[in-house]
């Protein structure tokens, strides 16, 4: 029982090119579908992990990937599909980049992470909801486009900020004290 958080984020991986596919083809309805059920199973999969204490480490690094993965997807096809807001997407994709750049190094140095933060949850929430809300609805006036981009983005922002002293943090640990080895020596 204790694998089916890792089993939903592997599952929220194989959904991507459902989505993918279902944008291409303009089929915006079957894809906000695909991210709804993303969504859920995203949110069961954190639930489930802390409820029952399923956390595991490959958890750790799937539920984000899953998120990631799924978040550049999304900012890919959106920006092409709706290129007068490219700059928003592009800004979310590079984003999720650099978050993911942060937490495959550190998972290489073997740093255990700690999991997603509340500022990391809410973002990845704001996020869903704007996204699947473009594509239910795609004759939402501009103005509104525009403002759930601005607050996702601004929302993102905030929470790269607050990760990065976290990562400084993780980073200090794994760095080798000055000094040390001439003590040894």
């Amino acid at each position: 029982m204790h694998h089916i958080p890792n089993i939903l984020s592997v599952f929220r991986i194989v959904l991507i090119p459902f989505f993918i596919c279902f944008a291409i083809r303009g089929d915006m309805f079957e894809a906000a579908i695909v991210l709804i059920v993303s969504a859920i199973t995203g949110f069961f999969d954190g639930f489930l992990a802390r409820r029952f204490n399923w956390v595991t480490n490959l958890g750790k690094i799937l539920d984000p990937a899953a998120d990631k993965l799924t978040q550049i997807a999304v900012c890919a096809l959106f920006a092409v599909r709706l290129y007068q807001y490219w700059f928003f997407f592009v800004f979310l994709i590079l984003k999720e980049m650099l978050i993911a750049s942060f937490t495959v190094y550190l998972v290489k140095k073997r740093v255990v992470l700690s999991g997603a933060r509340w500022f990391g949850k809410i973002t990845t929430a704001l996020f869903y909801a704007t996204m699947i809300l473009i594509a239910l609805f795609p004759a939402l006036p501009v103005q509104v486009v525009y403002g759930l981009l601005v607050a996702t983005t601004i929302c993102a922002l905030a929470a790269t900020l607050l990760y990065i002293p976290e990562y400084v943090q993780h980073k200090k640990l794994i760095e080798p004290k000055i000094g040390l080895s001439e003590e040894q020596g």
